[in-house]
Formats: structure tokens, C-alpha cells, sequence
């Protein structure tokens, strides 16, 4: 019997799920389908699987450690056109010679990363993004946030005691922090979307980029 190399194994997310076809209506408006998009957290891979095939002339380049990359490729190989998928890059936020290393990109979509990440990543990561971005790039960030100092829904105040209780500086984000943050790399704030399950989306914009 010939033996043969097994199938990269796939895991899933629910929440990748619920969120793509939101994230899908955003990304309509402000991703340009000749480009090359980098997705900094792909985690599972999912994303860039379902939303390869509705952007026919989109590259799209996933990154995330390197444990997340065999379910990245798996998830690549069951979309209509594994070649526009990228081999995974191995970036973490806090690796400044990984940064370094990546290309330019005109648009960077992070989704659902904020909130497992430290503070201190959270600003590395809109520093190094900004570093990288093509002049009119635009970064677009989804997850969950509180406002007003204070959580905008029952279950984000249970889910962001729960990051904070595993340790490791998580916790879901103050929304003006984070635009704060965003402001103080040059990353100024163009859009902002009401998604589902009480998650938001901020569009951020270098400032060459016009409306």
C-alpha cells in the first residue's frame, strides 16, 4: 500500500462563522480587489478560505504563529483558488524582526485579536501595521469593546471576565483607547460598523488615503 501524506488538519471556529458574512458587507467597501490583503491573526485559516472566493482578483495573505499555520493551509486548500491564498507568514505582534521582514500591504484586516492579546501588543500592533502599510492603506479591526469605560452588553462583561481571569493581559478593549492608540501611529479613523453579537469594526486609513 502507497502511503501518502495526511491532509492538513482543519480547525474551526463558530465564531468565525457567525462573523464572516459581516465581515463580507464591510470588506465590500473598502478592500481593493487587485491588491494583496494581509490578514495579521488568521487563526484557523477560515476567513481567508470563504472570502478568497467573493474578491476574484484579490490576494490574500494570512499570517499567525506558527502552530496556526497547518489549519491555515488546510483551510486554503478547500476554496475555489488556493493559488490567491498565500503561504502563511509567521508573525507575531511582538516580533519586531518578523515586521521587519514583511512587505507593504495596502490593505490589513485583524479580526478578534485585540481582546487576546496584551496592551502592550495591542499598541506594537497598530505601530509595526502602520510601518508597513502602503500610503493609502487601510486597517480594518473587528472584536468586541467597551465604551465609556464600561462593557456594551451582559455577555461582553461575562466574556471580558473570563479573558481577565486567564491571565496574560487579556480583556476586550476600550474603544477610545484603541482609537487613541490608532491616532498616535498616524492611523486616522474613517469608518466605524455596528456588527453582530455586539462586535464592532473600525476602519483606520494612512494618511494618503482618500474617501
Amino acid at each position: 500500500m502507497v502511503s501518502r501524506p495526511e491532509d492538513p488538519p482543519l480547525r474551526s471556529s463558530p465564531a468565525c462563522e457567525r462573523n464572516q458574512a459581516a465581515i463580507r458587507s464591510v470588506l465590500e467597501d473598502w478592500v481593493v480587489d487587485n491588491g494583496v490583503l494581509l490578514e495579521i491573526g488568521s487563526g484557523t485559516g477560515q476567513h481567508a478560505a470563504y472570502l478568497i472566493d467573493l474578491f476574484t482578483h484579490l490576494v490574500w495573505q494570512p499570517s499567525d504563529r506558527v502552530p496556526d499555520h497547518k489549519s491555515i493551509a488546510g483551510w486554503a486548500s478547500t476554496s475555489s483558488d488556493p493559488a490567491r491564498i498565500r503561504r502563511a507568514l509567521t508573525l507575531d505582534v511582538s516580533d519586531e524582526q518578523a515586521w521587519a521582514n514583511a512587505p507593504r500591504f495596502q490593505t490589513l484586516l485583524t479580526v478578534n485579536t485585540l481582546h487576546i492579546m496584551s496592551w502592550e501588543h495591542v499598541q506594537q500592533l497598530f505601530y509595526h501595521s502602520a510601518a508597513i502599510a502602503d500610503a493609502n492603506g487601510r486597517l480594518l479591526v473587528y472584536g468586541p469593546f467597551h465604551e465609556n469605560g464600561g462593557p456594551t452588553s451582559e455577555g461582553n462583561a461575562v466574556f471580558d471576565n473570563q479573558l481577565r481571569a486567564e491571565g496574560g493581559g487579556m480583556g476586550i478593549r476600550d474603544i477610545e483607547s484603541v482609537r487613541a492608540t490608532a491616532a498616535a501611529n498616524d492611523w486616522l479613523e474613517r469608518a466605524h460598523y455596528q456588527m453582530p453579537a455586539n462586535n464592532q469594526m473600525l476602519v483606520f486609513g494612512r494618511p494618503g488615503l482618500s474617501d
